[in-house]
C-alpha cells in the first residue's frame, strides 16, 4: 500500500507493512503503542498479541520510504473498518504524517465504511482545549460524528467515521466484541452512553 503526498519539503511516500512479533520493527511499534496511549486505554496484551493470525486484524508499521514513522491497528467486519489505534513517532508530530496516514488508512479500506474512537470531547475534562483540538484534526481529515458516544474500559469516547458514511452503534458493537471474544467483551464492556 502506498500513498505519494506532496509537501512543501518534498513529497512524502507512505505505504504500510505488516508488522508482528516476528517482524524487525516490532519492538519500535509496540513500544509506540505502549507510550502514545493512556494505560487505560490499551488492550491487554494476550488480547492484541491473539489477532496476529486473524486476517480482519491488521498491525501496520508506517513508512515514508524506509524511514519508519508510526503504527496504525484495524479491525474490519464486513464493510466496517475500525481504527483502533494511530499514533506517529514523537519526533515526527507536526509533520503531516498523521494526515497522510489516514488518508492511507481509508486508501487502503476504500470499498469500507472507516471509524474510529476519540476521547469523549467535553468541557467537564481538564484536557478539554486538547480533545478539541484532537476532534478537529480528525474533522480536517474528513472524519464526522457517527451520532453516537461510546464506553470501553470505563473510558468516554465520540464515534467519528469517515465523511458521507455511516453506521449503527449495533454494528461497532458487533465488531467490538467478535474482537474481544466473550471474555473480553465483559471486560471491556462497550457500550453506547448519552
Amino acid at each position: 500500500m502506498l500513498f505519494i503526498l506532496r509537501r512543501n519539503k518534498g513529497i512524502m511516500n507512505l505505504k504500510l507493512n505488516l508488522t508482528n512479533p516476528d517482524q524487525p520493527d516490532f519492538d519500535q511499534v509496540y513500544a509506540l503503542y505502549q507510550q502514545a496511549f493512556p494505560v487505560d486505554e490499551l488492550y491487554p496484551t494476550d488480547l492484541l498479541f491473539g489477532h496476529f493470525n486473524d486476517p480482519n486484524n491488521e498491525f501496520w508499521s508506517i513508512y515514508d520510504d524506509e524511514k519508519w514513522v508510526g503504527l496504525v491497528y484495524c479491525m474490519t467486519e464486513n464493510d466496517l473498518t475500525y481504527i483502533g489505534f494511530l499514533a506517529i513517532a514523537p519526533e515526527l508530530r507536526g509533520e503531516g504524517y498523521g494526515s497522510a496516514a489516514l488518508a492511507t488508512v481509508k486508501e487502503k479500506y476504500l470499498t469500507n465504511r472507516v471509524c474510529l474512537l476519540i476521547e469523549e470531547v467535553s468541557p467537564k475534562y481538564a484536557d478539554y482545549e486538547a480533545r478539541k483540538k484532537r476532534f478537529s484534526f480528525y474533522q480536517a481529515n474528513g472524519f464526522q460524528s457517527a451520532g453516537f458516544k461510546i464506553a470501553e474500559l470505563d473510558v468516554h469516547y465520540d464515534f467519528l467515521v469517515a465523511t458521507g458514511q455511516s453506521l449503527t452503534s449495533d454494528e461497532y458493537l458487533s465488531l467490538i466484541n467478535h474482537y474481544c471474544g466473550q471474555d473480553y467483551a465483559k471486560v471491556v464492556n462497550s457500550h453506547v452512553i448519552d
